[in-house]
């Protein structure tokens, strides 16, 4: 179920009195509140943008929707995948608070959302980022800056899931999660997606995923609080078994 703020949402058209001109700023102030990232960017928008609420597997757009609002995740986790008519599926990605998604380059959306847990999201006319990367800059270099880590993102998980064994490919994941949620070696690392995500993530099997964790653990490379938490206990060690070693 989807619930949408209660505030008007104002016309594309009014847009341009939120735009960060490419002038030089008047005063010291001006340069240092300037928008200098995306997220900073996203702020000049609050006004456009709408919050939505999903439950756990809610949809939050399908594969073939039209492309036109990009969100930014505030809090939750979100799975974005495709499916196959016979019912396989494959999750290119999980996204986590502060990415952004469903800006693409394309007028339907080439994948699914899905709501790993609870989740809640700002929801952006497109036009709004296309009429901001027109207008400015330094915005359009941050857009074309996203654009290309998804992009470095998707060329190495090609590589995990074509090039490498199971228990890398689960050493490159957890590696790749623990650096996103800033987890440090010995730190307890929260999983919101289960096993069978995983495994749909990484083109492996449930069994698969279940063998290789156990083996990692059995190692002393991992250890195992509960079911929705691992410790990285090696990370060099975990480094070097991701890289073929």
């Amino acid at each position: 179920m989807i619930a949408m703020s209660n505030a008007r949402r104002k016309p594309p058209a009014d847009y341009s009195a939120a735009v960060i001109t490419d002038a030089a700023p008047d005063t010291a102030r001006d340069a240092a509140s300037a928008p200098v990232t995306l997220t900073d960017h996203l702020q000049t928008m609050q006004a456009y943008g709408a919050r939505q609420h999903y439950r756990a597997n809610d949809a939050i757009f399908n594969q073939g929707d039209s492309a036109g609002q990009v969100y930014k995740i505030l809090d939750g986790t979100v799975r974005l995948c495709r499916h196959m008519r016979d019912g396989r599926r494959h999750i290119l990605d999980f996204l986590l608070p502060g990415d952004v998604i469903g800006f693409v380059e394309s007028p339907d959306q080439p994948a699914s959302a899905e709501a790993v847990t609870d989740v809640s999201l700002i929801a952006f006319p497109r036009v709004c980022f296309d009429r901001l990367a027109r207008e400015n800059a330094d915005a359009r270099k941050q857009l074309l800056c996203h654009m290309s880590q998804n992009l470095q993102s998707a060329q190495q998980h090609l590589f995990v899931v074509s090039c490498q064994k199971a228990q890398e490919r689960v050493a490159s994941f957890l590696l790749r999660l623990a650096d996103r949620l800033d987890v440090m070696n010995g730190d307890r690392m929260t999983m919101a997606m289960s096993r069978q995500d995983i495994a749909d993530h990484l083109g492996l099997t449930i069994e698969t995923i279940s063998r290789s964790i156990t083996a990692l653990r059995s190692a002393g490379l991992l250890l195992i609080p509960n079911a929705h938490q691992v410790m990285i206990r090696d990370t060099a060690a975990l480094r070097v078994l991701a890289a073929g070693g």
